[in-house]
Protein backbone atom coordinates (compact mmCIF):
# COMPACT_ATOMS: atom_id res chain seq x y z
CA UNK A 1 0.00 0.00 0.00
CA UNK A 2 1.24 3.46 -0.84
CA UNK A 3 0.53 6.38 1.52
CA UNK A 4 1.25 9.95 0.58
CA UNK A 5 1.29 12.55 3.38
CA UNK A 6 0.40 16.04 2.21
CA UNK A 7 0.71 19.24 4.21
CA UNK A 8 -0.71 22.48 2.83
CA UNK A 9 -1.40 20.67 -0.43
CA UNK A 10 2.24 19.70 -0.92
CA UNK A 11 3.54 16.14 -0.77
CA UNK A 12 5.79 15.71 2.25
CA UNK A 13 6.66 12.04 1.97
CA UNK A 14 5.66 8.91 0.19
CA UNK A 15 5.61 5.58 2.07
CA UNK A 16 5.12 2.04 0.86
CA UNK A 17 3.82 -0.40 3.47
CA UNK A 18 3.53 -4.17 3.44
CA UNK A 19 0.03 -5.63 3.79
CA UNK A 20 0.40 -6.31 7.53
CA UNK A 21 1.59 -2.78 8.30
CA UNK A 22 -1.01 -1.22 6.03
CA UNK A 23 -3.97 -3.21 7.40
CA UNK A 24 -4.92 -0.73 10.19
CA UNK A 25 -4.83 2.19 7.75
CA UNK A 26 -6.85 0.23 5.20
CA UNK A 27 -9.49 -0.69 7.81
CA UNK A 28 -9.81 2.95 8.91
CA UNK A 29 -10.08 4.10 5.30
CA UNK A 30 -12.81 1.53 4.58
CA UNK A 31 -14.68 2.49 7.77
CA UNK A 32 -14.51 6.18 6.88
CA UNK A 33 -16.25 5.48 3.57
CA UNK A 34 -19.30 3.77 5.08
CA UNK A 35 -21.52 6.84 4.93
CA UNK A 36 -23.68 7.96 7.83
CA UNK A 37 -23.21 6.15 11.14
CA UNK A 38 -24.26 6.97 14.70
CA UNK A 39 -21.90 9.12 16.75
CA UNK A 40 -20.58 6.83 19.47
CA UNK A 41 -20.26 9.77 21.83
CA UNK A 42 -23.59 11.60 21.62
CA UNK A 43 -25.74 9.44 19.33
CA UNK A 44 -26.19 12.04 16.56
CA UNK A 45 -25.40 11.46 12.87
CA UNK A 46 -21.70 10.89 12.20
CA UNK A 47 -19.83 10.78 8.93
CA UNK A 48 -16.23 10.39 10.09
CA UNK A 49 -13.95 8.62 12.53
CA UNK A 50 -12.22 9.96 15.61
CA UNK A 51 -8.63 10.64 14.47
CA UNK A 52 -5.64 9.31 16.36
CA UNK A 53 -7.15 6.31 18.13
CA UNK A 54 -6.68 2.85 16.73
CA UNK A 55 -10.19 1.69 17.56
CA UNK A 56 -12.79 2.62 14.96
CA UNK A 57 -15.05 5.17 16.66
CA UNK A 58 -17.51 7.33 14.72
CA UNK A 59 -18.09 10.92 15.83
CA UNK A 60 -20.29 13.79 14.69
CA UNK A 61 -18.68 17.11 13.78
CA UNK A 62 -19.36 18.69 17.19
CA UNK A 63 -17.96 15.76 19.17
CA UNK A 64 -14.94 15.46 16.87
CA UNK A 65 -14.23 19.19 17.31
CA UNK A 66 -14.47 18.92 21.11
CA UNK A 67 -12.29 15.77 21.04
CA UNK A 68 -9.70 17.70 18.99
CA UNK A 69 -9.76 20.57 21.50
CA UNK A 70 -9.15 18.16 24.40
CA UNK A 71 -6.45 16.23 22.52
CA UNK A 72 -4.61 19.45 21.66
CA UNK A 73 -4.76 20.51 25.33
CA UNK A 74 -3.01 17.23 26.19
CA UNK A 75 -0.63 17.84 23.31
CA UNK A 76 0.23 21.32 24.60
CA UNK A 77 0.96 19.93 28.09
CA UNK A 78 2.69 16.68 27.14
CA UNK A 79 4.04 16.99 23.60
CA UNK A 80 4.34 20.65 22.52
CA UNK A 81 6.56 19.49 19.66
CA UNK A 82 3.52 17.81 18.13
CA UNK A 83 1.51 21.04 18.21
CA UNK A 84 4.01 22.57 15.82
CA UNK A 85 4.42 19.45 13.68
CA UNK A 86 0.68 18.88 13.38
CA UNK A 87 -0.13 22.55 12.73
CA UNK A 88 -3.22 21.77 14.85
CA UNK A 89 -4.50 19.46 12.10
CA UNK A 90 -6.18 16.62 14.01
CA UNK A 91 -5.80 14.29 11.02
CA UNK A 92 -2.02 14.50 11.43
CA UNK A 93 -2.41 11.82 14.12
CA UNK A 94 -4.00 9.42 11.64
CA UNK A 95 -1.29 9.96 9.05
CA UNK A 96 1.91 10.39 11.03
CA UNK A 97 3.38 6.96 10.13
CA UNK A 98 5.54 7.25 13.24
CA UNK A 99 4.95 4.44 15.77
CA UNK A 100 5.88 6.67 18.73
CA UNK A 101 3.36 9.34 17.71
CA UNK A 102 0.72 6.72 16.91
CA UNK A 103 1.16 5.12 20.34
CA UNK A 104 0.98 8.48 22.12
CA UNK A 105 -2.08 9.55 20.10
CA UNK A 106 -3.89 6.27 20.80
CA UNK A 107 -3.37 6.41 24.58
CA UNK A 108 -4.00 10.15 24.81
CA UNK A 109 -6.93 9.95 22.42
CA UNK A 110 -8.55 7.36 24.66
CA UNK A 111 -8.11 9.73 27.60
CA UNK A 112 -9.64 12.59 25.58
CA UNK A 113 -12.60 10.38 24.65
CA UNK A 114 -13.11 9.48 28.30
CA UNK A 115 -13.16 13.15 29.29
CA UNK A 116 -15.53 13.92 26.43
CA UNK A 117 -17.82 11.02 27.32
CA UNK A 118 -17.84 12.02 30.99
CA UNK A 119 -18.98 15.52 30.00
CA UNK A 120 -22.05 14.19 28.16
CA UNK A 121 -25.42 13.65 29.83
CA UNK A 122 -25.87 10.02 30.88
CA UNK A 123 -28.63 9.40 28.35
CA UNK A 124 -27.00 11.14 25.35
CA UNK A 125 -25.68 7.93 23.85
CA UNK A 126 -28.02 5.11 23.03
CA UNK A 127 -25.32 2.47 23.45
CA UNK A 128 -22.36 1.51 25.61
CA UNK A 129 -20.19 4.63 25.48
CA UNK A 130 -17.03 3.03 26.86
CA UNK A 131 -14.02 3.61 24.67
Amino acid sequence: MQLIRKVDGKEKFNVFLCEDCARPAMLRREASQQGQEQCQICGEAAFSLVPGVRKIIYACCDCRAEYARILFEFCSAQRPDLLQRSKRDIFFFDESIDPEIEDWADVTGQQALQILGDSMPNDSCGQDCSY
